[in-house]
């Protein structure tokens, strides 16, 4: 799948070589078809514990522990959804947790106690030690998920629509009343906070921050049980930890939205084996940019420096994931001996 950057398996087959090139290749498609297909393999289970052994042997970066982790549904035409939850290592994402439906339409792929259920697996995976933060988009606006974050003693950062009712303080009345949020004005330079803030008609007390107008097209709206004043920081992770998965596993890595009317348990042994190689080359090119002697052969350009305001910045150029699949197709294709690290030790970048 890595050689071939395809979870196609036609794609897949002709890349394949020693046992396999005396073999018709109608026939290896057929065999890699029942792979996928084959019922005893448990996708799931099978992820499960790769997760939790790199996960266990995680090498942070920061001394505070801090965790980025985003939720979010992703599509795959009007053919699948899957709801993932993943980890943010340096500027992308790695997948934590996640399952598969049919269509787009399937109700359980957006059931609450779905999605809670894959929250309490991912704060059971990092012991007390780390700082979990969640990340949503405004879908998931929901007070009971807010609630199911908090009891876990976690935080959340999670972006709300304009069109939800807060009770908060009015100056002109000096006291607090009902508004809807579209009524709290952005500023224009620095961003507004409001603290114990009651949220819809259950009164759930929580903070509200509003980002700056000049800093995006659309201010963003954010609620948090946590610091409001890096809401929009923190915030701002989710994009870098979820899209460019979702991206990785599409257009800018294996094509999953070519699969179509394959079945749920095709698609989602395929999907779980896609998740599998983005998390090795995710880990390969973060050893690679962690442990630069050990590369003294190979020369990638992932970083590039430029001059901005007389001050010398250093600037990434190439993804981790990216960088994984450079230094595999090195190795793979190369006459001289190149270290590839499968000890599955993920470092924070």
């Amino acid at each position: 799948m890595i050689l071939s950057e395809s979870s196609v398996a036609s794609d897949i087959a002709k890349h394949l070589k020693d046992g396999f090139s005396l073999v018709q290749l109608d026939s290896v498609i057929r065999r890699i078809k029942r792979f996928f297909k084959n019922k005893l393999f448990n996708p799931y289970e099978f992820y499960d514990q790769i997760i939790k052994y790199v996960i266990s042997n995680y090498k942070t970066k920061h001394s505070d522990k801090t965790v980025h982790i985003t939720f979010d549904h992703m599509f795959s035409h009007d053919n699948y959804t899957v709801f993932m939850i993943s980890m943010r290592v340096g500027k992308q994402g790695i997948p934590l947790w996640f399952r598969c439906f049919d269509n787009i339409n399937d109700s359980d792929a957006f059931n609450e106690e779905l999605i809670k259920e894959g929250i309490s697996y991912v704060s059971n995976l990092f012991d007390s030690s780390y700082k979990l933060i969640f990340l949503a988009d405004r879908w998931f606006k929901s007070i009971s998920l807010m609630q199911h974050i908090d009891s876990l003693g976690h935080t959340f950062f999670i972006r709300l629509k304009n069109n939800i009712k807060v009770f908060v303080y009015d100056k002109k009345e000096d006291h607090k009343i009902w508004k809807f949020i579209e009524d709290l004005k952005p500023l224009m330079y620095h961003s507004r906070i409001f603290r114990d803030v009651l949220l819809t008609n259950y009164s759930y007390k929580t903070n509200i921050v509003i980002s700056k107008k000049d800093s995006v097209d659309e201010p963003w709206i954010i609620v948090t049980n946590g610091d409001p004043k890096r809401a929009i920081k923190d915030y701002g992770y989710r994009f870098g930890s979820i899209e460019t998965l979702f991206k990785n596993q599409k257009s800018n890595g294996f094509y999953i939205e070519s699969i179509v009317k394959a079945g749920l348990d095709y698609f989602t042994s395929m999907y779980s084996i896609t998740c599998f190689t983005i998390l090795f080359l995710t880990i390969l090119g973060a050893d690679y940019s962690k442990n630069t002697k050990c590369y003294k052969k190979v020369k990638i350009t992932t970083h590039k420096h430029f001059i901005q305001n007389g001050v010398r910045i250093k600037k990434r150029v190439m993804s981790l994931f990216n960088t994984g699949l450079t230094l595999f197709h090195l190795a793979f294709n190369s006459s001289r001996y190149i270290r590839l690290p499968f000890s599955f030790i993920l470092y924070d970048i």
